[in-house]
């Protein structure tokens, strides 16, 4: 086995209709829990009943994937079993920066895990990393209940045959008091065009644990489209602390669909962390939910765009308890053609008193074709709340252009140091410097 071997897709017999029925019987061959097996055969059901969303609906009014034929792609590709590390793709290898040996680790290859890999330290404190389909058959109780749990099969089709197609994904649980040092990350590898992959991705933090997790989506360009269709779900126990993030740089040849569900408890934490470079069309549904009194979450984001990328991300702050804390600020930075849309919204229920909510959206272009929607919007059914959101969309300023350039800076460096100034307060916050350097360096190969 070499680390540039490539799996060859290829459609299955009988087209999108077969996907679900071949799922579940790998599913049961696999022996997967009959309560499992029962949320394919629902969530089949209601993907039958759908038709896949498009420009009418309000979530897909500014983003359309018609130019992808599911039916043409294959769900099942195997991905590559992995004896070590040095087995992986070579672009896995560099974005691990020789860090593989001290850390949680596992790396899903198209729909399968290629490699597991639990640190002696976080064995020694019950710290679960494992895929989906091993913590099915070993952990079932600690799913049950969880695993889809947040995230609505009848959202919209894709959600639905997520849920009915569900391969390769992940479980990391944190025992109750339990404070992990160690960062986990969890990477998700495409091998060619002409795949899909649907991994799920369940975390759990009990009472007053702490950890870090990066979910990393990565593969090179390909000729010809893939599809990733991910569902992340995150429970933050009581007094507990997540750092998690997400970082999304695909070839551009891959369309990415995926809904992630946060649900914290009274007295928890959570600080997520989104990006997104690569991909050739990109739409996430990220929702926050602040179920218990005095939780917080603080969101930060960016979305990079060039050539003819197109991103689209909407979110949701949902304030279901007394003394809540949301801090949502996502930027975009877009050159060429490229677009990105954003939507949000925070909602506070009736009773959700003294909430503290706040949702910012800033948007750079850096060409005269790009384009950037904005649709902030409140929902506040409470009275005793301090709730504020904006939104702006502009151009570099021409002055700190002037500043730059009259240094002896060329036009390139002087809209480079701009664009990484602008990012700055995104990257700062992801917690490993080797993964802040990666980015860096695809921000500023962006720039040219």
């Amino acid at each position: 086995m070499t680390a540039d071997t490539r799996i060859l897709a290829k459609p299955v017999a009988g087209g999108l209709d077969a996907w679900p029925a071949l799922a579940l019987e790998r599913a049961r061959s696999a022996g997967e829990p009959a309560w499992a097996l029962e949320q394919r055969r629902a969530a089949a059901v209601v993907a039958a009943g759908l038709a896949f969303p498009d420009r009418r609906l309000e979530l897909w009014r500014r983003t359309d994937f018609g130019a992808l034929t599911l039916g043409e792609l294959d769900p099942f590709a195997p991905g590559l079993r992995a004896r070590n590390v040095d087995d992986l793709p070579p672009a896995v290898i560099e974005r691990l920066a020789g860090e593989a040996s001290n850390l949680g680790l596992l790396v899903r290859r198209n729909g399968a895990v290629a490699l597991e890999q639990t640190h002696p330290a976080l064995a020694r404190q019950g710290v679960v990393v494992c895929s989906l389909e091993r913590a099915l058959r070993e952990h079932p109780e600690q799913l049950e209940g969880r695993l889809h749990a947040l995230i609505e099969p009848d959202l919209d089709r894709y959600a639905a045959l997520h849920q009915a197609m569900r391969s390769g994904g992940a479980f990391v649980r944190v025992p109750d008091g339990v404070h992990v040092e160690l960062p986990i990350r969890l990477i998700h590898w495409l091998d060619d065009a002409g795949v899909a992959a649907a991994p799920a991705t369940v975390v759990v933090l009990g009472r007053g644990a702490s950890a870090t997790v990066l979910e990393e989506c990565l593969s090179a360009t390909a000729d010809g489209p893939a599809f990733f269709s991910g569902g992340t779900e995150v429970f933050v126990g009581e007094d507990a602390k997540l750092v998690y993030g997400h970082l999304q740089d695909w070839g551009r040849n891959v369309f990415h669909y995926s809904n992630q569900r946060a649900r914290v408890e009274r007295g928890g934490e959570l600080q997520w962390i989104q990006t997104f470079l690569g991909g050739r069309m990109t739409k996430t549904n990220s929702y926050f939910r602040l179920a218990g009194a005095d939780s917080s979450v603080f969101v930060h984001g960016f979305m990079f765009g060039d050539q003819r990328q197109h991103f689209d991300l909407h979110t949701l702050q949902q304030h279901a308890a007394e003394r809540t804390t949301s801090d949502l600020f996502i930027k975009a930075a877009l050159k060429d053609r490229a677009r990105s849309v954003y939507q949000g919204m925070i909602q506070v229920a009736p009773g959700a008193q003294r909430t503290d909510a706040y949702q910012a959206n800033r948007n750079l272009l850096l060409s005269e074709t790009a384009r950037a929607d904005s649709i902030p919007g409140l929902e506040i059914l409470a009275n005793d709340v301090r709730c504020t959101h904006g939104a702006t969309v502009g151009s570099v300023d021409p002055e700190q252009m002037y500043y730059l350039m009259a240094r002896g800076l060329p036009r390139r460096d002087a809209q480079r140091l701009v664009v990484e100034g602008f990012f700055a307060p995104v990257l700062d916050r992801i917690p490993l410097e080797s993964v802040r350097e990666q980015l860096r360096g695809v921000i500023q190969a962006k720039i040219g």
